[in-house]
């Protein structure tokens, strides 16, 4: 049901985004706030700040003011925007992936599918297998030999158990009948230090983390079926013949699900421009981030069918987790 509620949401936008309704027309009528769940310069505020810095241009000249609600893994900046008037002006950019999962693994008091209608999509990131650069580690392919030899051996860092690249290191292990032991950190910096450090033997934490730490850390793979735009260098698990699980995050503008389709579908128009804004793209590539727009409706579609591969992984890592207890 919510699936079919979903799709029809984005056919309506689709349908309106060619309009101009006097109604769009004077939208936005004062400034627009992006809530961002994280703190300042992270990955998710990071594609903020670039939005913010071309959009005038495009939202009536109106400011995009970033606000950052950092804590409970986003989950209370989301309700905050869920909650807030339903009028366009208060949207929220989510981490898609972590989004979801942290709605998976404890009670949550909003939900991705059912709360907010998606804007666009206005980027991804995605997840890296990584070692020290001093690692006897030369391939994703050895370390996984090493690792099946040798049990319960090694030791690897995550941002956190519940976070996305938790779910993707997890997922890695689990589908490459790995025994290894799991290091959460208090996010994606910190799991690098525990790398660069060598208290660990490998890390999966977002790609661009590398971006200034080539000389400490080497990426052995991407887990993600396509190659990223600023690491083109890295192969990607696919090209080695290993088995992975596509969990990554795409990073998506949501409104509240009572926003009209009209303004919905006008931020989306506006969204459109301004990833391609060379501005935008070039902070961004500064930054390590790829860019990656997809309209409201092409969004929502792809954001289902990916929620709809996770759900499993998300059943099988219950169980697990339970089996450890």
């Amino acid at each position: 049901m919510i699936i079919k509620k979903l799709l029809a949401a984005g056919t309506a936008i689709a349908a309106v985004a060619a309009m101009s309704p006097v109604q769009a027309a004077e939208f936005p009528s004062k400034p627009l706030t992006v809530v961002v769940g994280y703190g300042a310069g992270g990955g998710t505020d990071s594609y903020a700040r670039a939005l913010a810095s071309v959009a005038p241009e495009y939202i009536n000249l109106q400011p995009l003011i970033v606000v950052n609600k950092p804590g409970g893994s986003g989950i209370p900046a989301a309700k905050f925007v869920a909650d807030s008037k339903p009028d366009g002006h208060t949207i929220y950019l989510a981490s898609g992936g972590a989004f979801y999962f942290s709605t998976k693994f404890r009670k949550a008091p909003v939900d991705p599918l059912k709360d907010f209608k998606i804007v666009c999509m206005v980027g991804r990131l995605l997840p890296g297998l990584f070692v020290h650069q001093d690692s006897e580690f030369k391939s994703a392919k050895q370390l996984i030999d090493h690792a099946k030899a040798n049990p319960g051996k090694l030791r690897f860092a995550t941002p956190g158990r519940t976070s996305t690249w938790g779910i993707a290191g997890l997922a890695f292990v689990s589908r490459n009948d790995l025994k290894a032991q799991d290091v959460p950190a208090k996010g994606g910096a910190p799991a690098r230090g525990l790398v660069i450090g060598k208290q660990v033997d490998f890390g999966v934490f977002g790609i661009h983390l590398v971006n200034g730490f080539q000389d400490q850390i080497r990426p052995l793979g991407l887990i993600f079926p396509e190659r990223d735009p600023n690491n083109k260098k890295v192969p990607t698990m696919v090209e080695q013949g290993i088995p992975s699980v596509e969990v990554f995050t795409p990073m998506m503008l949501m409104a509240p699900k009572d926003v009209s389709d009209e303004r919905v579908a006008s931020l989306d128009a506006s969204c459109k421009k301004m990833t391609s804004h060379k501005a935008y793209g070039k902070l961004l590539k500064k930054a390590g981030l790829p860019a990656k727009y997809l309209s409201g409706p092409d969004a929502t579609a792809y954001y289902l069918k990916l929620t709809n591969t996770w759900s499993p992984i998300v059943t099988e890592l219950k169980k697990k987790t339970k089996k450890k207890k």
